[in-house]
């Protein structure tokens, strides 16, 4: 939002005179929710080698409260 019509450059805007909108529309939304999809999808495939090692560990610690966890539930 900071790049748009809606910040600088119109009457209505925050900003009226400077005019630094590098997006000529007045709501962003046409690109930034496509590039935060992106950036999601990016990050969830940078953290995949990561994701067995953490499930192990989970796995393990249920494994050792699993017990007490099914004690209490009587």
């Amino acid at each position: 939002m900071v790049f748009s019509k809606a910040v600088s450059g119109t009457p209505s805007a925050t900003f009226p005179r400077p005019d630094f909108d590098l997006l000529p529309m007045q709501s962003t939304g046409l690109v930034s929710i496509p590039f935060g999809y992106l950036t999601g999808w990016l990050g969830s495939r940078w953290d995949r080698p990561l994701r067995p090692v953490a499930g192990r560990e989970n796995r393990r610690l249920y494994e050792e409260s699993e017990a007490r966890l099914l004690a209490a539930a009587e």
